[in-house]
Formats: C-alpha cells, sequence, structure tokens
C-alpha cells in the first residue's frame, strides 16, 4: 500500500520527484503543527511544544526547497 502512494510521487525527472515529495512534506509539516498547537491547549509544556516546533521547521524548511526548485525549473526552461 506504501509502495503505491511512493510511486505516485515520482516524477518526469529529479525536479519533479523532489517538488512531489516537497508538497507532501509541507503537508505532513502542517499536520504535525496543528496537532502540537492543538495539544498545547492541555499542556503548553512537553510533547506539544515539540510537535508544534517541528512541524514548524517541517513546514518551513519544506517550503524553501520547493521555492529553489520553481527557480531552478524556471532557469532551466530558458
Amino acid at each position: 500500500m506504501m509502495k503505491q502512494y511512493l510511486s505516485r510521487l515520482k516524477g518526469k525527472n529529479k525536479l519533479e520527484t523532489v517538488e512531489n515529495y516537497s508538497m507532501m512534506f509541507i503537508f505532513i509539516g502542517a499536520v504535525v503543527l496543528s496537532t502540537g498547537i492543538g495539544l498545547s491547549i492541555i499542556n503548553t509544556k512537553g510533547l506539544s511544544a515539540i510537535l508544534a516546533m517541528l512541524g514548524a521547521l517541517t513546514t518551513f524548511v519544506s517550503t524553501a526547497t520547493l521555492i529553489v526548485v520553481w527557480v531552478i525549473k524556471e532557469f532551466n526552461e530558458k
């Protein structure tokens, strides 16, 4: 089952594959961030803070990667 999802992330070339993985990690990071923020209602320390920070970091790094991939793709077209 996991193999089916991973095969859908493959692109025509390496840049499209990195773009697809980056979009997936943005979504995963947003879910982790939301979970951490939601858990911070119960307890503001510990796991909830770690999840929120980890989700924010994952989303930020994935977004930066996606922007770099888009710039590279734009320069390769011309």
